[in-house]
């Protein structure tokens, strides 16, 4: 059996046009059904993002503002360690002269005695006093002096000791040696280290 179409041939064409423009239709509804889907994804990863944003935003204002009250500690340490710095020179600089007089007190023979000591920053130390020195033991006054200087020698806080004088006399119509011996008195480590030689 044979199909035979009576109808004109613009009809066909039309109805062909128009099944086109309904496949041009169901694709474009596609294309924006699937543009669609991509924006409402984007837009979610977007919200997500900035809502990440916001609390690392809110993170950040919240360590600065407690990063900003703990600088003032921060600031007093800093002070109070310098002051420590201060204090630690000026407490290693000075001379401990109730040590110094102590170990001279320790060091000073039983037959012998001052009459004056006098310490200073710049000028030292300087010893005067007498010795005993009986008639009947020859030298005995000058080895007892020598002895003193030995011992003064020895001294972390003394140097360059000497005997400045040592004279013959009597003392309560005793025979004796009055004598007077210099020392240079020691710069503290600290300060010594510190301190730039003048030129």
């Amino acid at each position: 059996m044979m199909r035979v179409n009576l109808l004109p041939p613009e009809i066909l064409e039309r109805r062909r046009a128009e099944r086109r423009m309904v496949y041009v239709a169901f694709a474009f509804i596609g294309v924006v059904i699937v543009l669609a889907g991509v924006y409402v994804v984007a837009s979610m990863n977007v919200s997500s993002k900035q809502t990440v944003l916001d609390q690392k935003t809110q993170l950040l204002a919240t360590t600065t503002q407690k990063a900003e009250a703990l600088q003032v500690f921060e600031l007093q340490e800093s002070e109070l360690q310098r002051r420590r710095s201060v204090a630690s020179m000026a407490l290693d600089a000075r001379r401990d002269w109730s040590r110094l007089l102590d170990e001279v007190s320790l060091v000073m023979p039983a037959d012998m005695w001052l009459i004056t000591l006098n310490v200073g920053e710049t000028e030292g130390a300087q010893l005067d006093g007498y010795a005993v020195d009986p008639e009947d033991s020859p030298d005995y006054g000058h080895k007892t002096i020598a002895k003193l200087l030995v011992r003064l020698a020895d001294l972390d806080q003394l140097y360059d000791v000497w005997l400045t004088n040592s004279v013959a006399t009597l003392v309560e119509e005793q025979p004796a040696l009055q004598f007077s011996i210099t020392a240079g008195v020691e710069v503290p480590a600290s300060t010594a280290s510190t301190t730039t030689p003048s030129p």
